[in-house]
């Protein structure tokens, strides 16, 4: 049955054209006079061009689709150009092209501009542009171009599809940040001290090849003058300066702003020369250690890019041991349970709570409890004084 209705569907445009034919040349044998032979020969060259449409052997050599910018933020706008070169200058009336998507809110923009329709003629080449206005996070996929081929009035049709697969990866917003110190401890000892994730720069113990992005400040001059090559100062860390930053991925009305403040923190600190890592926890935990360049920093970009909330997970870290040695942890959640505060306690020594909420949450008396996990409540508009809000009682 299926072979049958692919059979027909491939010859129902050629049954139509050739049964138009047949009628129009009965009805003027029949009928006879002026008006239906004028009928007849007024349809014939239509009718003609389009069986010979059907006989011609359409093929499109390649299609080639630019997307600008090619780093995209969430709610920025991105301008698509499609360009098609077909084998051959056989005179189409027009043709319909429109991308094919596997992403909801690109299936959504088709209102914006995904189809378009051009007149042919003898053109080989054709460029195509629209916009992408407004693309929330995520990963969007493009399959490729769907392009049917059109008679004047559409009795005969041909329709082709080129692959064309394209991922447009739409990161999260990063706000800016005002940076300051934060609170952890001493390798030795339970005294509190602040200190910035800024390398301490009092003490340099030797040399390492420069880096873009290191301070001017960090140049060894001396040693630039001798050979030539540009080498930065290494510095002594008097206390551990590492932090660990864990994203918790459940489900909530504000799980965009957690990833938000996750992308804007982790930038902020990176760009300031700290020792920070990363963990989004939820259904599948993923680790991202010891990110120090922009290269790392990338990469878990790209991760927050595609990462999805999960539901009905409740807060874990595995492989434990491998977090011992961070100063502090710092949790980006919307959240705060019980379960969740005795995970946290076991984990680290010390803890700063990120909860993004409308309003500030109140403290339970298990919260009360643990003196080591400090509350910051974050307003999910405005993330710009976050870390001075960090160092208030």
């Amino acid at each position: 049955m299926k072979k049958w209705r692919a059979l027909f569907e491939k010859s129902k445009h050629f049954l139509l054209v050739t049964l138009l034919i047949l009628i129009t040349f009965c009805y003027a044998m029949f009928q006879g006079g002026f008006v239906s032979w004028f009928v007849f020969f007024t349809v014939s060259p239509f009718l003609l061009y389009a069986f010979i449409f059907l006989l011609v052997k359409e093929a499109i050599v390649g299609v080639e689709r630019k997307i600008e910018p090619s780093h995209v933020e969430s709610g920025q706008s991105v301008k698509v150009t499609i360009s098609l070169e077909r084998k051959t200058r056989f005179p189409f009336a027009y043709m319909l092209m429109e991308e094919l998507v596997n992403s909801e809110p690109l299936i959504q923009s088709k209102v914006q501009g995904t189809s378009v329709i051009k007149f042919v003629g003898f053109r080989k080449k054709f460029t195509w542009n629209y916009t992408l206005d407004s693309l929330p996070r995520g990963e969007h996929r493009y399959l490729g171009v769907a392009i049917v081929f059109s008679d004047f009035f559409g009795w005969a049709k041909k329709r082709t599809v080129m692959e064309s697969e394209q991922i447009v990866l739409v990161y999260p917003r990063v706000r800016e940040m005002v940076y300051a110190t934060l609170q952890t401890k001493f390798d030795m000892g339970s005294m509190m001290s602040p200190y910035s994730v800024v390398k301490d720069t009092s003490m340099a113990v030797g040399l390492r090849e420069y880096v873009p992005g290191d301070r001017f400040s960090w140049i060894h001059w001396k040693s630039f003058a001798k050979t030539q090559t540009l080498q930065s100062k290494e510095f002594e860390d008097r206390q551990s300066q590492e932090l660990l930053l864990v994203l918790h991925t459940g489900a909530s009305p504000l799980f965009e702003e957690k990833v938000e403040l996750a992308a804007s923190m982790l930038q902020t600190i990176v760009q300031g020369r700290g020792d920070i890592s990363f963990v989004s926890s939820g259904a599948k935990t993923k680790v991202f250690p010891l990110i120090q360049s922009e290269k790392q920093l990338d990469q878990v970009m790209r991760h927050l890019a595609a990462i999805k909330p999960t539901k009905n997970v409740e807060f874990q870290l595995r492989n434990q041991q491998s977090f011992k040695q961070v100063a502090s942890l710092l949790l980006v959640t919307t959240d705060v349970s019980d379960q969740l505060l005795h995970s946290l306690a076991n984990l680290a020594k010390y803890c700063i709570c990120f909860v993004i909420a409308e309003r500030p949450p109140s403290q339970t008396e298990v919260a009360k409890r643990y003196k080591q996990i400090q509350f910051v409540h974050v307003d999910p508009t405005d993330y710009y004084h976050l870390f001075t809000e960090v160092m208030k009682p």
